[in-house]
C-alpha cells in the first residue's frame, strides 16, 4: 500500500508540472497570434522592422 501511494503521488505531481507548461506554451502561442493580429490590422513602424530583420536571417537547412 505504501508504495501505491508513492506512485500516485509522483505522477500528480508530474501532471501539474505538465499543467503549468501546457499553460505557458498556450500563453507563446497567444502572445504570438496577438501580435500577428495587431501587424496584420495596424501595421505599425516598429513591428515592420522587427519582421526585416528576421528575414534577414539566414538559418542553415539540413
Amino acid at each position: 500500500m505504501e508504495r501505491e501511494s508513492k506512485n500516485k503521488s509522483f505522477r500528480i505531481w508530474i501532471e501539474d508540472i505538465w499543467e503549468e507548461i501546457e499553460v505557458q506554451i498556450y500563453g507563446i502561442i497567444g502572445s504570438i497570434l496577438f501580435f500577428g493580429v495587431i501587424y496584420f490590422i495596424f501595421q505599425p513602424l516598429w513591428m515592420t522592422t522587427v519582421f526585416d530583420l528576421f528575414s534577414k536571417i539566414k538559418l542553415p537547412v539540413g
